[in-house]
């Protein structure tokens, strides 16, 4: 399955200073497609975040909100990704930054 999507994880901050802001603009995608798909992300402390499971398209998607800022959302990332054997090019990680090519700093 490499061409299929299998964990969609949605960034943000955690606090009250960054809700409503593009910070959450990630973390506000994936808080969506469970409301569209009337299941309640659950915090999952095994997952360090908030997860759900969905069925998109036909296809399983597990969805992660991290529970961490977004400098540590890896945590999440890879405990949920191990634990399924989800390779990474079927994670899709929804954020507010630029995309930056490796070893460039701006």
């Amino acid at each position: 399955m490499t061409d299929v999507i299998q964990l969609i994880a949605g960034l943000g901050n955690p606090g009250a200073e960054y809700s409503g802001t593009r910070h959450n603009a990630g973390a506000i995608l994936v808080e969506q497609l469970a409301a569209q798909q009337n299941t309640p992300l659950r915090p999952e402390a095994r997952f360090h975040g908030h997860y759900a499971k969905v069925m998109l398209n036909g296809h399983p998607v597990h969805l992660i909100i991290p529970s961490t800022f977004m400098n540590l959302s890896g945590k999440a990332v890879a405990a949920l990704a191990n634990f399924y054997k989800i390779a990474p090019d079927n994670i899709l990680v929804v954020h507010d930054e630029l995309d930056l090519h490796p070893a460039r700093l701006a």
